[in-house]
């Protein structure tokens, strides 16, 4: 073998290892960018309440409405707009509720082409693959921007770039963290410091206000799904008085309700079948839900 083929033989050799290489560090990235703790350190670092929803497992269990359905015309609208419906397009959302704006983290399919153009119908304007768009109030501002080919970045804040800040990573989420296809996770500092339950919720669970965190998660169950809450409160006293509240107020409401079939009360109806228990400062609380309720509240969008 001549020393010329040897040469053109190690190469190859060498851009196929580099070539497999790069192949592997792009499906690391893609498999780690969706891990849990890497995506939610993409969120501004502060207070705030955090969301999660995999809108895939949902769809493929059959909890959401077929696509087919007769949306809104709003909705309908904004489909043929975009060409993108949650119920079709959307696989996975986080979000980031703080006091400095909404954040969300979306995967699924995009047309990004027509995203942009919808911003540009609504007044907003587009600059290096950002978009941004008044909101319904003018310190509401809606910028978004794509941060992968599947993945859209969304900001509403007082900032209309505040988007971008979605680009980059923090401190790596260290806390453990739900593991169900749906869950909420509410900081107490932020159920103090914000109007984020009525007046009248705030009165009958006032114990809730007092909770260090609130955690709220949707798993399917059976035929239904089932909605577990778990709220560690500063001290056994304060759980065994939000204990006591929650079991009242499902005392309350299984009195007070007649049969009816409107989705709302049979949401109340499914609150009041909750069950609850409290040990040291822990509480833990669940509601069966039927899957037909699910779908019915998201009829129509």
């Amino acid at each position: 073998m001549s020393g010329a083929r040897r040469v053109s033989q190690a190469v190859v050799a060498v851009a196929i290892l580099l070539a497999g290489t790069v192949l592997i560090l792009k499906w690391r990235s893609s498999a780690t960018f969706f891990d849990p703790p890497v995506l939610l350190s993409h969120f501004p670092v502060e207070d705030a309440a955090v969301f999660s929803a995999d809108v895939a497992k949902l769809r493929a269990a059959g909890l959401l409405p077929a696509a087919s359905q007769t949306p809104e015309p709003e909705y309908r609208q904004f489909v043929d707009d975009t060409g993108f419906d949650y119920k079709r397009d959307l696989d996975l959302v986080a979000a980031s509720f703080s006091n400095s704006g909404t954040y969300f983290i979306a995967r699924g399919r995009f047309d990004f082409q027509k995203l942009e153009a919808y911003a540009k119908r609504q007044g907003g304007n587009c600059y290096q693959r950002l978009c941004r768009m008044q909101g319904s109030r003018p310190d509401r501002r809606i910028s978004f921007l794509p941060l992968r080919g599947d993945t859209l970045a969304v900001a509403v804040s007082t900032d209309d770039l505040a988007a971008a800040k979605l680009e980059n990573t923090g401190p790596k989420v260290t806390a453990k963290l739900p593991t169900e296809p749906v869950w909420l996770s509410v900081p107490g500092t932020f159920l103090r410091s914000r109007d984020l339950l009525p007046l009248s919720v705030r009165v009958t669970l006032s114990g809730i206000t007092t909770a260090e965190r609130v955690v709220f998660t949707l798993n399917q169950s059976g035929q239904g799904i089932e909605l577990r809450m778990s709220a560690t409160c500063q001290s056994p006293d304060e759980a065994r008085v939000l204990s006591s509240q929650l079991r009242s107020s499902t005392s309350q409401l299984k009195e007070a309700l007649a049969k009816s079939s409107t989705p709302v009360e049979e949401l109340v109806r499914a609150v009041a079948n909750g069950s609850f228990d409290q040990k040291e400062k822990l509480v833990a609380g669940k509601w069966p839900v039927p899957g037909s309720l699910l779908k019915s509240l998201t009829a129509g969008i």
